[in-house]
């Protein structure tokens, strides 16, 4: 039987969700079923959801000013590294 969504890897976004242990369970099982990630999957489902569902695709061309709800991580910047004295290094006896 064929797979009812098509999945697609693509770049993501860091993002944190809280779902319950039987989602999950489904998450990774339709992953493996796909070949694919859980990520893939759940992007895959939300923009079959987004494309599917007329009355959201109403409203969100009339409120294009959504809040943002969802916990987006930041991506981290490269740091420069301190250069280490050789006075830093040395444990220090009391």
């Amino acid at each position: 039987m064929a797979a009812l969504l098509t999945v697609k890897n693509i770049q993501m976004t860091t993002a944190t969700v809280t779902v319950n242990t039987e989602i999950v369970a489904k998450l990774n099982a339709y992953a493996a079923f796909t070949s694919s990630t859980p990520d893939a999957v759940i992007v895959s489902a939300l923009e079959y959801v987004f494309a599917a569902d007329k009355d959201f695709i109403t409203f969100n061309e009339k409120h294009k000013d959504h809040p943002a709800l969802l916990r987006v991580k930041e991506a981290k910047t490269p740091q420069k590294r301190r250069k280490v004295r050789q006075s830093d290094s040395t444990p220090k006896v009391s």
